[in-house]
């Protein structure tokens, strides 16, 4: 009987949780990426689905970084286009190459955007101190663009990036 109970407030708090969980606009112009009834590329059904797409998960972690300070440490730059969403995912080891970024920016801002997510591939795999991972950036690392949106992709080996993350979403 104490299972049952505590299975039922479980998902009740679940349920609670999920009700909770819309489309909320935070500091640094990060969004939680929602589709809009406009259309919009729904950013959290496009990360559910490169997570989904793996066969094993076990051992990739993100978690979402929303400080705009931290993001801008890694895509410097990309304030100065004011996207009007940006949602990161990050490993729980740092300067790991594995990160999840996805971006919308004006459409005028496209190449200025993608150039400054190449020069974050570029410089993890120019990274001498880590040649390791400088080989994970090189060979595991692509942006993909639909429209004004982008996402840079970097998985570890044994990862597979898919081959149209936005038709994920």
């Amino acid at each position: 009987m104490k299972r049952l109970f505590s299975l039922l407030t479980l998902c009740a708090l679940m349920l609670a949780l999920t009700a909770c969980g819309g489309n909320i606009a935070s500091s640094g112009g990060t969004s939680s990426g929602a589709t809009s009834s406009g259309g919009e590329v729904s950013f959290d059904a496009v990360y559910q689905g490169i997570l989904n797409a793996q066969e094993n998960t076990d051992e990739l972690i993100f978690f979402p970084e929303e400080g705009a300070d931290a993001i801008e440490s890694l895509y410097p730059g990309l304030s100065a286009l004011n996207p009007s969403r940006v949602q990161l995912y990050l490993p729980p080891v740092t300067g790991y190459a594995c990160e999840i970024l996805l971006v919308e920016v004006a459409e005028g801002d496209v190449d200025a955007a993608k150039a400054i997510l190449q020069d974050r591939i570029d410089s993890g795999a120019n990274d001498t101190g880590y040649p390791e991972n400088a080989v994970l950036w090189q060979n595991n690392a692509q942006i993909q663009v639909q429209g004004n949106c982008l996402c840079l992709i970097a998985l570890p080996d044994g990862y597979t990036i898919p081959e149209n993350v936005f038709a994920l979403g």
